[in-house]
């Protein structure tokens, strides 16, 4: 064998070695962006839950919340509480529209109407308190095109005859 022949072997090992490199790193890229995508939808969830302990562990809170819901006059302190929630909440909504959007969680139609639409979310629009601040102050919160999905869902349900 001489070796010329020997070179061409070597350089097919070498192609092979580089194809099975590039192979490995494709699974593992795979591999990361799942774990990326999961870890996204977990901390979302995380966020969300945080939400809710807020109001399990604050008994104050809960009546202040409650009466917000129907409508009842809130001292300031209250309102900005209140109003403290719903930035949280629509923080998780936003974080998941972005996520969505970066392509990292869900994809279609169906989903954006579920990010936007949630409706936990717009019953604390509907309120007195979340209608004033949706109005008045939630653009010194969130971005322009997030607000204006949120207004364009709700007028295509209707529900801006509460906000």
């Amino acid at each position: 064998m001489n070796w010329e022949a020997i070179g061409a072997i070597g350089e097919i090992l070498g192609a092979v070695a580089v194809l099975g490199t590039l192979y490995y790193l494709a699974a593992q890229i795979k591999k990361s962006n799942e774990y990326a995508r999961t870890q996204i939808s977990i901390d979302i969830q995380e966020s969300g839950n945080a939400l809710f302990d807020i109001l399990m562990r604050d008994r104050e809170f809960v009546a202040t919340y409650h009466r917000a819901m129907k409508n009842q006059d809130l001292d300031e302190i209250e309102t900005e509480q209140f109003t403290m929630l719903i930035i949280k909440l629509m923080s998780v909504v936003e974080s998941a529209e972005l996520a969505y959007k970066s392509e990292l969680l869900w994809s279609g139609e169906y989903e954006m109407d579920f990010i936007i639409g949630n409706p936990y979310m717009h019953s604390l629009l509907d309120t007195k308190v979340g209608s004033v601040w949706f109005k008045e102050k939630s653009q010194n919160f969130f971005s322009k095109e997030f607000l204006e999905n949120i207004a364009n869902f709700r007028n295509k349900i209707n529900l801006n005859s509460a906000v």
